[in-house]
Protein backbone atom coordinates (compact mmCIF):
# COMPACT_ATOMS: atom_id res chain seq x y z
CA UNK A 1 0.00 0.00 0.00
CA UNK A 2 1.05 3.63 -0.51
CA UNK A 3 1.14 5.29 2.90
CA UNK A 4 2.00 8.73 1.50
CA UNK A 5 -1.07 8.70 -0.70
CA UNK A 6 -3.34 7.33 2.03
CA UNK A 7 -2.31 9.91 4.62
CA UNK A 8 -3.14 12.81 2.34
CA UNK A 9 -6.56 11.43 1.49
CA UNK A 10 -9.66 12.41 3.41
CA UNK A 11 -9.60 11.01 6.91
CA UNK A 12 -12.05 8.41 8.17
CA UNK A 13 -15.49 9.55 9.14
CA UNK A 14 -16.42 9.42 12.81
CA UNK A 15 -18.79 6.63 13.83
CA UNK A 16 -21.94 7.51 15.74
CA UNK A 17 -21.20 8.45 19.32
CA UNK A 18 -17.56 9.41 18.71
CA UNK A 19 -16.27 11.82 21.37
CA UNK A 20 -12.50 11.43 21.63
CA UNK A 21 -9.63 13.51 20.32
CA UNK A 22 -9.99 16.64 18.24
CA UNK A 23 -11.21 14.75 15.16
CA UNK A 24 -12.32 11.30 14.09
CA UNK A 25 -9.71 8.85 15.36
CA UNK A 26 -7.70 11.68 16.85
CA UNK A 27 -5.39 11.16 19.81
CA UNK A 28 -5.35 12.44 23.38
CA UNK A 29 -2.36 12.62 25.72
CA UNK A 30 -2.33 10.21 28.63
CA UNK A 31 -1.45 11.49 32.11
CA UNK A 32 0.05 8.90 34.44
CA UNK A 33 1.83 9.02 37.81
CA UNK A 34 5.38 7.73 38.01
CA UNK A 35 5.55 3.96 37.50
CA UNK A 36 4.49 1.81 40.44
CA UNK A 37 7.50 0.99 42.62
CA UNK A 38 8.00 -1.69 45.25
CA UNK A 39 7.92 0.87 48.06
CA UNK A 40 4.93 2.81 46.79
CA UNK A 41 1.65 2.68 48.66
CA UNK A 42 -1.19 1.22 46.66
CA UNK A 43 -4.80 2.40 46.98
CA UNK A 44 -7.19 0.17 48.85
CA UNK A 45 -9.76 -1.50 46.58
CA UNK A 46 -12.91 0.59 46.81
CA UNK A 47 -15.81 1.71 44.69
CA UNK A 48 -15.02 4.91 42.80
CA UNK A 49 -18.50 6.35 43.26
CA UNK A 50 -17.41 9.81 42.16
CA UNK A 51 -16.78 8.70 38.59
CA UNK A 52 -19.41 9.75 36.05
CA UNK A 53 -19.59 6.50 34.09
CA UNK A 54 -22.57 7.81 32.12
CA UNK A 55 -20.38 10.56 30.69
CA UNK A 56 -17.18 8.53 30.27
CA UNK A 57 -18.38 5.34 28.60
CA UNK A 58 -22.14 5.28 27.93
CA UNK A 59 -22.01 3.28 24.72
CA UNK A 60 -19.71 0.57 26.03
CA UNK A 61 -22.16 -0.54 28.70
CA UNK A 62 -25.52 0.36 27.20
CA UNK A 63 -24.96 0.00 23.46
CA UNK A 64 -25.22 -3.17 21.40
CA UNK A 65 -22.30 -5.55 21.58
CA UNK A 66 -21.42 -6.27 17.96
CA UNK A 67 -19.14 -9.13 16.98
CA UNK A 68 -16.00 -7.62 15.40
CA UNK A 69 -16.30 -7.79 11.63
CA UNK A 70 -20.08 -8.26 11.60
CA UNK A 71 -22.03 -6.07 9.16
CA UNK A 72 -18.96 -3.98 8.37
CA UNK A 73 -18.73 -2.52 4.84
CA UNK A 74 -15.94 -3.90 2.69
CA UNK A 75 -12.94 -1.63 2.76
CA UNK A 76 -14.01 0.23 5.93
CA UNK A 77 -10.48 -0.01 7.30
CA UNK A 78 -8.41 -0.69 4.22
CA UNK A 79 -5.41 1.56 3.73
CA UNK A 80 -6.43 4.10 6.37
CA UNK A 81 -3.19 5.02 8.08
CA UNK A 82 -4.82 7.52 10.47
CA UNK A 83 -7.22 4.88 11.72
CA UNK A 84 -4.48 2.35 12.44
CA UNK A 85 -2.27 5.00 13.99
CA UNK A 86 -5.12 5.74 16.41
CA UNK A 87 -5.34 2.05 17.27
CA UNK A 88 -1.58 1.76 17.73
CA UNK A 89 -1.22 4.74 20.09
CA UNK A 90 -4.51 4.56 21.99
CA UNK A 91 -4.39 0.79 22.38
CA UNK A 92 -0.95 1.07 23.95
CA UNK A 93 -2.19 3.80 26.28
CA UNK A 94 -4.95 1.45 27.44
CA UNK A 95 -2.31 -1.23 28.04
CA UNK A 96 -0.29 1.15 30.25
CA UNK A 97 -3.38 1.88 32.35
CA UNK A 98 -4.17 -1.83 32.65
CA UNK A 99 -0.61 -2.63 33.70
CA UNK A 100 -0.87 -0.06 36.48
CA UNK A 101 -4.18 -1.47 37.76
CA UNK A 102 -2.85 -5.01 37.39
CA UNK A 103 0.24 -4.12 39.41
CA UNK A 104 -1.91 -2.68 42.18
CA UNK A 105 -4.07 -5.79 42.44
CA UNK A 106 -1.02 -8.05 42.18
CA UNK A 107 0.36 -6.41 45.30
CA UNK A 108 -3.03 -6.88 46.95
CA UNK A 109 -3.12 -10.59 46.06
CA UNK A 110 0.33 -11.09 47.55
CA UNK A 111 -0.66 -9.43 50.81
CA UNK A 112 -4.14 -10.93 51.31
CA UNK A 113 -5.97 -14.22 51.60
CA UNK A 114 -9.46 -15.69 51.38
CA UNK A 115 -12.16 -13.58 49.76
CA UNK A 116 -9.87 -10.55 49.36
CA UNK A 117 -7.33 -12.59 47.42
CA UNK A 118 -10.06 -14.18 45.28
CA UNK A 119 -11.36 -10.71 44.43
CA UNK A 120 -7.85 -9.53 43.54
CA UNK A 121 -7.23 -12.58 41.33
CA UNK A 122 -10.54 -12.08 39.54
CA UNK A 123 -9.64 -8.44 38.80
CA UNK A 124 -6.15 -9.44 37.68
CA UNK A 125 -7.62 -11.94 35.24
CA UNK A 126 -9.90 -9.23 33.82
CA UNK A 127 -6.92 -6.91 33.35
CA UNK A 128 -4.85 -9.61 31.62
CA UNK A 129 -7.85 -10.37 29.39
CA UNK A 130 -8.08 -6.67 28.61
CA UNK A 131 -4.40 -6.57 27.74
CA UNK A 132 -4.89 -9.54 25.40
CA UNK A 133 -7.68 -7.60 23.71
CA UNK A 134 -5.41 -4.57 23.31
CA UNK A 135 -2.67 -6.71 21.77
CA UNK A 136 -5.15 -7.83 19.11
CA UNK A 137 -6.48 -4.29 18.67
CA UNK A 138 -3.13 -2.54 18.27
CA UNK A 139 -1.87 -5.23 15.86
CA UNK A 140 -5.01 -5.30 13.69
CA UNK A 141 -3.36 -3.34 10.88
CA UNK A 142 -2.33 -5.02 7.62
CA UNK A 143 1.33 -5.98 7.54
CA UNK A 144 1.99 -3.26 4.94
CA UNK A 145 0.82 -0.57 7.38
CA UNK A 146 3.09 -1.95 10.08
CA UNK A 147 6.08 -2.15 7.74
CA UNK A 148 5.55 1.23 6.02
CA UNK A 149 4.22 3.37 8.87
CA UNK A 150 4.45 1.95 12.38
CA UNK A 151 7.86 0.26 12.44
CA UNK A 152 9.59 3.23 10.72
CA UNK A 153 7.99 5.65 13.20
CA UNK A 154 9.49 3.69 16.10
CA UNK A 155 12.86 3.59 14.35
CA UNK A 156 12.80 7.38 13.99
CA UNK A 157 12.18 7.70 17.74
CA UNK A 158 15.19 5.45 18.39
CA UNK A 159 16.91 2.84 16.17
CA UNK A 160 16.63 0.27 18.97
CA UNK A 161 13.10 1.20 20.11
CA UNK A 162 11.74 -1.59 22.31
CA UNK A 163 8.67 -2.49 24.31
CA UNK A 164 11.03 -3.49 27.12
CA UNK A 165 11.45 0.25 27.80
CA UNK A 166 7.81 0.66 28.86
CA UNK A 167 8.04 2.16 32.36
CA UNK A 168 4.79 0.67 33.70
CA UNK A 169 5.57 -2.86 32.53
CA UNK A 170 8.24 -3.47 35.18
CA UNK A 171 5.67 -3.96 37.95
CA UNK A 172 3.92 -6.78 36.08
CA UNK A 173 6.76 -8.24 34.01
CA UNK A 174 7.32 -11.33 36.23
CA UNK A 175 3.60 -12.13 36.23
CA UNK A 176 3.10 -11.75 32.48
CA UNK A 177 6.34 -13.58 31.73
CA UNK A 178 4.93 -16.60 33.59
CA UNK A 179 6.99 -16.31 36.76
CA UNK A 180 4.26 -15.34 39.18
CA UNK A 181 0.81 -16.69 38.39
CA UNK A 182 1.53 -20.32 39.21
CA UNK A 183 1.63 -19.67 42.96
CA UNK A 184 -2.17 -19.39 42.96
CA UNK A 185 -2.88 -22.14 40.42
CA UNK A 186 -4.52 -24.36 43.05
CA UNK A 187 -7.22 -21.72 43.56
CA UNK A 188 -9.99 -21.46 40.92
CA UNK A 189 -9.40 -17.76 40.35
CA UNK A 190 -5.67 -18.38 40.20
CA UNK A 191 -6.08 -21.05 37.55
CA UNK A 192 -8.19 -18.70 35.42
CA UNK A 193 -5.43 -16.11 35.74
CA UNK A 194 -2.83 -18.66 34.65
CA UNK A 195 -4.92 -19.53 31.59
CA UNK A 196 -5.29 -15.86 30.66
CA UNK A 197 -1.52 -15.40 30.89
CA UNK A 198 -1.03 -18.45 28.65
CA UNK A 199 -3.33 -16.90 26.02
CA UNK A 200 -1.36 -13.66 26.32
CA UNK A 201 1.81 -15.55 25.44
CA UNK A 202 0.14 -17.13 22.40
CA UNK A 203 -1.18 -13.78 21.16
CA UNK A 204 2.17 -12.06 21.65
CA UNK A 205 3.99 -14.80 19.73
CA UNK A 206 1.37 -14.81 16.98
CA UNK A 207 1.55 -11.05 16.48
CA UNK A 208 5.33 -11.17 16.22
CA UNK A 209 5.08 -13.93 13.61
CA UNK A 210 2.43 -12.02 11.63
CA UNK A 211 3.91 -8.52 11.62
CA UNK A 212 7.63 -9.27 11.89
CA UNK A 213 8.02 -12.52 9.93
CA UNK A 214 11.81 -12.04 9.90
CA UNK A 215 11.72 -12.35 13.67
CA UNK A 216 14.08 -9.43 14.44
CA UNK A 217 12.80 -6.55 16.53
CA UNK A 218 14.29 -3.08 16.18
CA UNK A 219 16.28 -3.68 19.34
CA UNK A 220 17.68 -6.94 17.99
CA UNK A 221 18.48 -5.36 14.63
CA UNK A 222 20.11 -2.23 16.10
CA UNK A 223 23.88 -2.08 15.63
CA UNK A 224 24.36 0.41 18.43
CA UNK A 225 22.40 2.01 21.27
CA UNK A 226 22.97 5.75 21.56
CA UNK A 227 21.03 6.11 24.80
CA UNK A 228 21.84 3.90 27.79
CA UNK A 229 19.98 5.58 30.68
CA UNK A 230 16.89 3.54 31.58
CA UNK A 231 15.15 6.73 32.66
CA UNK A 232 15.87 8.34 29.29
CA UNK A 233 14.66 5.24 27.44
CA UNK A 234 11.45 5.28 29.45
CA UNK A 235 10.94 8.95 28.62
CA UNK A 236 11.48 8.27 24.92
CA UNK A 237 8.93 5.46 25.12
CA UNK A 238 6.38 7.64 26.94
CA UNK A 239 6.93 10.48 24.50
CA UNK A 240 6.23 8.25 21.49
CA UNK A 241 2.91 7.12 22.99
CA UNK A 242 1.85 10.66 24.07
CA UNK A 243 2.20 9.79 27.76
CA UNK A 244 3.08 12.45 30.32
CA UNK A 245 4.05 11.84 33.95
CA UNK A 246 2.47 13.83 36.74
CA UNK A 247 0.55 12.95 39.94
CA UNK A 248 -2.92 11.54 39.34
CA UNK A 249 -5.56 10.25 41.72
CA UNK A 250 -6.99 6.78 41.26
CA UNK A 251 -10.21 8.35 39.99
CA UNK A 252 -8.34 10.42 37.41
CA UNK A 253 -6.39 7.39 36.25
CA UNK A 254 -9.48 5.19 35.89
CA UNK A 255 -11.42 7.99 34.18
CA UNK A 256 -8.78 8.08 31.46
CA UNK A 257 -9.11 4.32 31.04
CA UNK A 258 -12.90 4.48 30.68
CA UNK A 259 -12.68 7.28 28.14
CA UNK A 260 -10.31 5.23 25.99
CA UNK A 261 -12.33 2.04 26.36
CA UNK A 262 -15.35 3.92 25.03
CA UNK A 263 -13.40 5.15 22.01
CA UNK A 264 -12.01 1.68 21.27
CA UNK A 265 -15.43 0.07 21.64
CA UNK A 266 -17.05 2.66 19.37
CA UNK A 267 -14.37 2.02 16.75
CA UNK A 268 -14.66 -1.78 16.86
CA UNK A 269 -18.47 -1.76 16.85
CA UNK A 270 -18.44 0.45 13.75
CA UNK A 271 -15.50 -1.01 11.86
CA UNK A 272 -14.78 -4.49 13.14
CA UNK A 273 -11.40 -5.67 14.34
CA UNK A 274 -9.77 -6.53 11.02
CA UNK A 275 -10.18 -5.18 7.47
CA UNK A 276 -12.95 -7.04 5.67
CA UNK A 277 -10.70 -7.58 2.65
CA UNK A 278 -7.66 -8.69 4.61
CA UNK A 279 -6.72 -12.09 3.22
CA UNK A 280 -3.62 -13.58 4.76
CA UNK A 281 -2.62 -16.81 6.40
CA UNK A 282 -2.52 -16.15 10.12
CA UNK A 283 0.13 -17.79 12.29
CA UNK A 284 -1.03 -20.88 14.15
CA UNK A 285 -1.05 -19.00 17.47
CA UNK A 286 -3.66 -16.53 16.21
CA UNK A 287 -5.84 -19.36 14.91
CA UNK A 288 -6.05 -21.05 18.30
CA UNK A 289 -9.67 -21.22 19.46
CA UNK A 290 -8.89 -19.39 22.71
CA UNK A 291 -7.26 -16.52 20.85
CA UNK A 292 -10.05 -16.36 18.27
CA UNK A 293 -12.54 -16.15 21.14
CA UNK A 294 -10.82 -13.01 22.43
CA UNK A 295 -11.35 -11.35 19.06
CA UNK A 296 -15.03 -12.27 18.93
CA UNK A 297 -15.64 -11.23 22.54
CA UNK A 298 -13.47 -8.10 22.50
CA UNK A 299 -16.27 -5.68 23.37
CA UNK A 300 -17.52 -7.90 26.18
CA UNK A 301 -13.97 -8.05 27.54
CA UNK A 302 -13.77 -4.25 27.54
CA UNK A 303 -17.14 -3.98 29.31
CA UNK A 304 -15.89 -6.27 32.05
CA UNK A 305 -12.97 -3.92 32.69
CA UNK A 306 -15.34 -1.13 33.70
CA UNK A 307 -16.67 -3.14 36.64
CA UNK A 308 -13.24 -4.04 37.98
CA UNK A 309 -11.57 -0.69 37.36
CA UNK A 310 -14.34 1.31 39.04
CA UNK A 311 -15.22 -1.21 41.75
CA UNK A 312 -18.88 -0.46 41.06
CA UNK A 313 -21.38 -3.30 41.11
CA UNK A 314 -23.80 -3.96 38.29
CA UNK A 315 -26.72 -2.31 40.09
CA UNK A 316 -24.82 0.93 40.63
CA UNK A 317 -23.64 0.99 37.02
CA UNK A 318 -27.21 0.41 35.84
CA UNK A 319 -28.42 3.39 37.90
CA UNK A 320 -25.74 5.64 36.37
CA UNK A 321 -26.64 4.51 32.86
CA UNK A 322 -30.44 4.69 33.10
CA UNK A 323 -30.62 8.11 31.46
CA UNK A 324 -28.30 7.28 28.56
Amino acid sequence: MNIAQDTTAAGPGAPAGWDFGDCAYGLEPLLLPDPLGEEDDIPEPRALTGLDVQRLCPGLLSGPVVAPGAAVPDGALDGNAQHYWFRWITGHQVAFLLWRLLGQRLRGAEESSGAERADALEAMTAYVNGYCAMLLYTSSCPRAVYEDLIRPSMFLQHPGFSGTWAPDFAAVRPLLRGRGGSRWAAEPDGERLRQAIAVHHAIHSGIAARLVPGGRSLLQAATRAEVRSSRMLGTLYDNYFLTLRRPQTQEETVAQLLRRLEAVATDVAANGLYPASEDEDLPAELCDKNVVAYGHDLLTTLSCLVKHATGLDAATLDVQLQSV
